[in-house]
């Protein structure tokens, strides 16, 4: 009897603990859930029917914070899982191991354990259970661009949803089927009118302050800025109505989408977004979406420093595997951003060689072959970005031509798909290719000023107007190529850089590669390319070939650094 107790009283325990480790991961906190489940884990020992449940969660929770997954918690979980376990108990843990499966690239076993959830779920004869499985085995089939199975899980879960009660599932559906939508017409305005009628019934059945109603009025805007909307969005960002938080992805997300809007608006938003910490605060499986918002708006903004911070970042994603795969429409978004702000200003902010227009765009093909293979869906607008990504590589490369033929195949792709706010880029990126005062040149520039001025879009005005000034002998084309120009000669000496930079030049002008140089210094190839790139950006250099004419041309530079400490 003694011993039974002990059992009870150790389970109660264990309960009490996964339901607060459940609280601070709804509240954001991953890691502290992890602890916590942990914990609770011990407290159940080898005997208690939870300890499935518990891997589950410990799964979760460690995968919200991580994109490594040498763990495996899932596949214990399955292990222990008892075949008499209540259905909800079975169903959680499939449907959790399935995802898991599918974002491991585990593709047939993940669709296989959430098939198996869904039947169970109908057996089971339960609105409430087979609405929250349906959401799942329909977000996962998004994620593999299955859209018409999306779409079916979809409707199937809002009139279940709307038979129980389950409004917040309701409101869910409505960010399924806009996204499932989006993903196969690429019409920004479906998926806006989607989102609208939702964000309606989450008003009409107080949803507005969840969770699931907070992240629909995001997405909403989102929807509202793409498709030029702008007074719209306005009017949804500054909502008097109280929107409760959800933790830190809720607040970053509206920080940077409020950022990617002022970044359209005007090229100095006030306060300044920290857009590397919004990123850096996020949580690794939505680091790509919110990547991709904030490497946009630094290169609107010209904030440089951020540029590169967040290219580095991209690059490591589109090196590493796709978690889902549809994560790449993301990161080729952010790769397009990067691209844009080294061709659009008097200089490129970064000096890297890995960051010449040419190598990122290497890059983001080699991520859009990727989403290609393993995807289904059309993603038209993901084909206009590219398309735009390789319209301003070609006119890095003075390639006019084939610059030339890809903004137009940008300007009819976003023409079907109303993306308006950047149809008015890919118009100005195909009018400067044109000789002032060509009558088609012309006519783009109209179409383009109706549309920002209807935006309020600042620095798309301003443009316009420069392009249809007369261009004048003194002053260089709108599309002049200036970064090739070559760099004025670099004032600096070799104490205007740290030790460790010091050390780095002196092994590149032997001309040692990232790898060699990391191996020596014993840093990560990854940390050698930053200090690469800071270095060429210090000295207004290009390359690395100029950086070891700098290195031994300087007074104090031959050889005194190898045996520095940093």
């Amino acid at each position: 009897m003694a011993a039974a107790g002990h059992d009870d009283a150790a389970s109660s325990r264990a309960e009490t603990l996964r339901r607060q480790a459940e609280r601070a991961f709804r509240s954001g906190r991953a890691d502290e859930a992890h602890r916590i489940a942990v914990r609770a884990l011990t407290e159940a020992g080898r005997t208690t029917d939870s300890r499935a449940l518990l891997l589950e969660h410990l799964g979760r929770y460690l995968d919200a914070g991580s994109t490594s997954w040498e763990h495996d918690y899932f596949e214990q979980s399955l292990a222990e899982l008892d075949p008499n376990a209540l259905p909800h108990e079975r169903i959680r843990v499939l449907c959790s191991s399935g995802l898991a499966g599918l974002r491991r690239g585990r593709t047939d076993d993940g669709v296989r354990l959430l098939h198996e959830a869904a039947e169970l779920a109908r057996e089971a004869d339960d609105a409430e259970l087979e609405t929250v499985v349906c959401t799942v085995v329909a977000e996962a089939a998004l994620t593999l661009g299955t859209l018409d199975e999306s779409l079916h899980r979809t409707r199937r879960a809002r009139r279940l949803g709307i038979e129980s009660r389950q409004h917040h599932l309701v409101v869910r559906s409505y960010f399924n089927e806009a996204r499932a939508t989006y993903l196969r017409t690429g019409n920004v305005a479906d998926a806006a009118r989607i989102r609208g009628a939702g964000l309606a019934y989450a008003a009409e059945h107080g949803e507005l302050a969840t969770e699931e109603g907070n992240t629909l009025r995001l997405a909403l805007i989102e929807d509202l800025i793409e498709a030029g909307r702008w007074p719209e969005a306005d009017d949804l960002l500054n909502d008097p109505a109280p929107h409760e938080r959800h933790g830190s992805l809720n607040e970053v997300e509206e920080a940077l989408v409020r950022a990617w809007l002022q970044s359209w608006r005007s090229r100095e938003p006030d306060p300044a977004p920290s857009l590397v910490r919004l990123v850096a605060t996020s949580s690794p499986l939505h680091e790509a979406y919110f990547l991709s918002l904030a490497l946009a708006a630094a290169a609107r903004l010209g904030d440089h420093a951020a540029v590169e911070e967040l290219t580095g970042r991209a690059l490591l994603l589109a090196d590493g595997h796709l978690a889902p795969p549809s994560s790449g429409l993301y990161v080729i978004d952010a790769l397009a951003s990067a691209i844009h702000a080294q061709t659009a200003g008097p200089r490129p902010p970064m000096l890297h060689p890995d960051t010449a227009p040419d190598r990122l765009l290497e890059a983001l093909e080699s991520v859009y072959a990727r989403v290609r293979h393993h995807v289904a869906a059309p993603y038209e607008l993901t084909d206009g970005v590219v398309a735009v990504a390789r319209a301003e590589a070609a006119h890095a490369g003075a390639r006019e031509q084939v610059e030339a033929e890809h903004w137009d195949t940008a300007i009819w792709i976003f023409r079907r798909t109303h993306a308006r706010a950047r149809l008015v880029h890919a118009l100005l990126g195909r009018v400067a290719a044109y000789e002032r005062g060509d009558d088609r040149a012309a006519a783009l520039l109209d179409e383009a000023e109706r549309i920002a001025v209807s935006m309020g879009a600042e620095p798309y005005v301003e443009r316009i107007a420069r392009l249809r000034e007369p261009r004048r002998p003194d002053r260089p084309s709108d599309r002049a190529p200036v970064a090739r120009r070559p760099p004025p000669a670099s004032s600096a000496s070799p104490a205007d850089l740290t030790p460790r930079q010091r050390q780095v030049i002196a092994r590149l002008a032997e001309g040692r590669t990232d790898r060699e140089i990391a191996e020596e210094l014993r840093l990560s190839v990854r940390t050698v390319n930053a200090h690469v790139a800071q270095l060429l950006t210090r000295l207004g250099l290009r390359n690395r070939a100029e950086a070891a004419g700098w290195y031994y041309r300087s007074e104090n530079g031959r050889g005194e650094e190898h045996g520095a400490s940093g």
